[in-house]
Parts: structure tokens; sequence; C-alpha cells
């Protein structure tokens, strides 16, 4: 009848009054860390798209897009990707298929199985061996962020861009 407190103790339940702690956010060095890391944005490989992709998140294309590509951060292209459009981002990895214009504002890195058919502008360019490119390069300068206004150039840049095809017969 009479046992000491030791053995058995009461176990009080939190009363309604007070909430249960929450969890607290990440650091925002953390959460950096984990945008570069991991895309927050992913198209699989056979995912088709037709239309136009914006982003504010760091975005993974392996799949094809048919429209122009927009991303306020970091852009990785996977080797199986196509790209019908033009492409917007701060920095960009890419590896695979591009028809249209590539713009960006920090570094932009062409893989070796990465074939570009359109024109490149960006601050810093770094091209691995056996890659293809056929179009105009402006590296350098600092390129600006489209205004909202450039909308429909960025809409018919491809077309208008495009050259006339020239076939060559060597005898």
């Amino acid at each position: 009848m009479f046992t000491p407190k030791s053995k058995t103790q009461d176990v009080k339940a939190p009363s309604p009054a007070q909430p249960a702690a929450l969890p607290t956010p990440a650091t925002p060095a953390a959460e950096s860390i984990r945008r570069d890391a991991r895309p927050e944005n992913y198209l699989s490989p056979g995912t088709v798209i037709e239309g136009n992709i914006v982003s504010s998140e760091v975005l993974r294309l392996d799949g094809k897009v048919k429209g122009d590509v927009r991303t306020t951060a970091r852009l990785y292209l996977g080797p199986e990707s196509v790209i019908e459009g033009n492409i917007t981002a701060v920095d960009a990895e890419v590896a695979g298929k591009i028809l249209g214009t590539i713009e960006c504002r920090g570094q932009l890195t062409i893989k070796a199985t990465c074939v570009i058919d359109g024109d490149i502008v960006t601050r810093s360019l770094n091209v691995e061996s056996g890659s293809s490119f056929n179009g105009r390069c402006k590296v350098g300068e600092a390129v600006p962020a489209p205004a909202a206004s450039d909308e429909k150039l960025l809409k018919n840049r491809v077309k208008s861009q495009a050259l006339p095809a020239v076939e060559l017969a060597i005898n």
C-alpha cells in the first residue's frame, strides 16, 4: 500500500495550455547547401513538356522540353535531356542537346556529351573536350536579368536566329 516514490512515478501529461515545442528551422547556410546538393525540381527521362518552365529553385532536367526554360537558380541538364527553346539561368551545367540560346549570369559548364545549336551568352565558360557547339558565343560580361517586357522576345528568339541549312559535297 505504501510504496516508495522511487519505484512508481507519476507521469504528467502536458497541459493543453502549454503547446508542444516546435522544431527549429534550418539555418540559412544549411538551407543553401541543401539546394545546391539536391535539385528541388526534377524532370525525369522519358518525360516531354510542351511549354515554358519558370522556376526560382535548382532545376534538373533529364527529359525533353519544347519551350523556354528560365530559372533564377542553378540548372542541370542531363545527357538524355533535349531542350527546344531558350535557356536563362544563373549557373548551368549542360550535358544534353540544346536547340536555342543559352544565357547564364554566372558560369556555364558544357559537358562532353553536350550538343548546342544556338548562341551562348555567359560571364564564365567551361567546355569539356568532345562537346559540340554551333553558334555565336559571348563570354565575359555580366548578363543582365531579362525584364518582364522581354518575354515575347525570349519566346521568339529560336525562330529568329535559325540559320538555313547548308550542304557540303566533298569529292
